[in-house]
């Protein structure tokens, strides 16, 4: 938005700017570790959905496959672990080390119930970070074979200490997401995949994170800052300020019914073109969706007060609005794409709708066949 513009704007506008701003419209970013780059974290709980949201982003004339994201993995040029909230996260191997710095002590707050409960503190975490760290100077390792090492050293560790045990040795920088073997998963020595880089102050980190934020994401409040961050609502609100500065005086602020969003001004809403509609397949912890906090108004049909991302089926969107969920079902050599409509959809946006499962084809490496299911 280029200053002096009229600044105020509706949900339509709004859902426009983001989209573009996202890379759901008109895909810009060379790659799919150039979007995670771009976003700085990327929510991945579900592995293979997630690496569709990255694909999406990506320009049409370079979008990759299921398999050319999964390479991209494995290189370590795309990273998965636990960071700014207890929950997967995709990251540039560039970014990963400052970003754990920056969040473990928050995210070791919202885990100590659970590190109580499971047994994961004190010297038996410790012996068992040590068991991990020496276990993977070796190499990359299963979850197995992470598991067969602690119970061989007289620590084992089962069930949900073992997953939080894990994600304990994300936080303190000893594992991280490694190769993968037939279709398990590794962790491997944190210092391997991830280059070396020095300490950052606390608020300068917090305000490269706040300006990589509302430039991927804008407009943006802090409280959607602080939902998607899992920082407290005073650290966003002084990010924002800092933010500024790293922004190099490209934040505006924009008023959407009354209440101030911040938004980078190198972005720029698409030409609105009502007579080609858009059908949007997003998995269900998409950015679209998570990078905004409750209640998400911006996604809602009339109908509907609230949207839970948790609901089952990812994100059908018309026109950036919720109008169902789908779920796929793959197969080695075909998939299913099932679909729960909340409406009926227009013969256009029958044909967006064909086109975006198209481009799940592609992506999947299989022939694809829709078919409606029982909400």
């Amino acid at each position: 938005m280029a200053a002096g513009r009229d600044l105020a704007v509706d949900l339509d506008a709004l859902r426009a700017l983001r989209l573009r701003v996202q890379g759901l419209r008109a895909p810009f970013d060379a790659s799919a570790p150039e979007v995670v780059r771009r976003f700085v974290a990327v929510q991945a709980q579900e592995y293979l959905p997630s690496q569709w949201g990255l694909a999406q982003r990506v320009a049409d004339d370079r979008r990759p496959d299921a398999a050319a994201v999964a390479a991209a993995i494995d290189a370590g040029d795309i990273l998965r672990t636990h960071v700014l909230r207890p929950t997967w996260h995709y990251v540039h191997s560039a970014d990963a080390r400052w970003l754990l710095e920056l969040s473990t002590e928050r995210v070791h707050k919202q885990n100590a119930l659970y590190y109580r409960r499971t047994g994961v503190e004190g010297e038996v975490a410790t012996r068992g970070l040590d068991v991990l760290a020496e276990t993977l100077a070796g190499g990359h390792r299963t979850r197995a074979e992470l598991a067969a090492a602690l119970e061989a050293a007289g620590t084992p560790f089962t069930g949900i200490a073992f997953t939080y045990l894990l994600m304990l040795a994300e936080l303190e920088r000893v594992a991280i997401s490694g190769t993968g073997v037939g279709k398990q998963r590794t962790h491997a020595a944190f210092d391997e995949r991830v280059p070396p880089s020095p300490p950052r102050p606390r608020g300068e980190a917090l305000a490269e994170l706040a300006a990589r934020f509302i430039a991927s994401r804008g407009p943006v409040t802090e409280r959607d800052f602080a939902a998607w961050s899992g920082f407290t609502l005073t650290d966003a609100r002084r990010a924002f300020a800092d933010a500024a500065h790293v922004a190099d005086g490209r934040l505006e602020t924009v008023e959407v019914d009354g209440t101030p969003h911040h938004v980078d001004a190198a972005s720029e809403p698409p030409v609105s073109d009502a007579s080609r509609p858009a059908v949007d397949l997003l998995q269900a912890y998409d950015e679209y969706i998570m990078g905004y906090a409750p209640p998400r108004s911006f996604l809602l049909p009339d109908e509907l007060d609230t949207l839970h991302a948790e609901s089952p089926g990812h994100a059908l969107l018309i026109d950036g609005v919720m109008a169902g969920r789908w779920a796929p079902v793959v197969q080695t050599r075909r998939a299913t794409i099932r679909i729960v409509s909340w409406r009926k959809r227009s013969p256009a946006e029958e044909h967006a709708l064909a086109a975006s499962v198209a481009d799940l084809e592609r992506f999947l490496g299989v022939p694809a066949s829709v078919e409606p299911a029982e909400d």
